[in-house]
C-alpha cells in the first residue's frame, strides 16, 4: 500500500475475489436473463478491471458477448471543485461500446461507501442518453451511505469503523488480487 496505512486484515484473497465475482455475475443473470441490451460499465479506477472480469463471466453464462465500457465520472462529483485545486479540468467521461439509449447499464465499482461516486456515474450515464435501467454491482459495500444508493449485487458487505478503509488490489493495476481492511494514518 502506497499511503500511510496499517493492514488490519485481509478480507478477500484471490480465490475469494473470484468466487465473489462469480456470485455477482450470477446475480446479474437473475436480474437480466438475456445478454441483449446489456452494457457493463466499470467506474474508474478499479471498477474497470472488475467490470471486465464480470463481463467475461457474463459472456460465458449467456454464450454470447456482453458489451463493456469504462466510465470516469470524477468531473460529475458534487465535491469535484473542492477535491481538485486546478483550473480548466479535462473532462474524461467514458469509453462506451454502444449507445446507452434503452439499454440496461450495469455500473461496477470496487468499494461502495458514501454513494457520491455512484451518483456522479449515474449523471454521466444520463448525459449519454436514457437507459432502460441502471444496476449497481460493487465488490465491497462498506456502509456509511450519505446518499440513498443501494447496490443490486455485492461481493462482500462489511461495516467499517472510523479511521478504517477498504483497499482493493487488482491486476493489472496492482501486483495482486486481494481486498484489505486498513487503518488509515492521521493526516499530516
Amino acid at each position: 500500500m502506497k499511503d500511510d496505512c496499517e493492514i488490519v486484515r485481509k478480507l478477500l484473497d484471490e480465490r475469494a475475489m473470484n468466487l465473489a465475482l462469480d456470485a455477482m455475475a450470477l446475480d446479474l443473470v437473475r436480474l437480466h436473463p438475456e445478454a441483449e441490451n446489456l452494457i457493463v460499465m466499470g467506474m474508474a479506477t478499479r471498477g474497470i478491471p472488475l467490470a471486465n472480469e464480470i463481463s467475461q463471466r457474463l459472456t460465458l453464462r449467456y454464450g454470447k458477448p456482453v458489451l463493456s465500457g469504462e466510465l470516469d465520472a470524477s468531473f460529475y462529483r458534487d465535491d469535484f471543485h473542492y477535491r481538485n485545486h486546478f483550473g480548466n479540468p479535462v473532462m474524461r467521461v467514458l469509453k462506451t461500446p454502444a449507445s446507452v439509449e434503452g439499454k440496461t447499464v450495469v455500473l461496477v465499482d470496487d468499494v461502495l461507501y458514501t454513494g457520491r461516486s455512484v451518483r456522479a456515474a449515474m449523471q454521466a450515464v444520463f448525459d449519454l442518453g436514457r437507459p432502460a435501467a441502471i444496476r449497481l454491482c460493487c465488490l465491497i459495500d462498506r456502509g456509511c451511505r450519505e446518499l440513498p444508493i443501494a447496490p443490486d449485487c455485492i461481493g462482500l458487505k462489511i461495516d467499517t469503523a472510523p479511521g478504517e478503509e477498504v483497499r482493493v488490489r487488482i491486476s493489472p493495476l496492482d501486483n495482486e488480487n486481494a481486498v484489505y481492511l486498513v487503518k488509515v494514518g492521521e493526516s499530516k
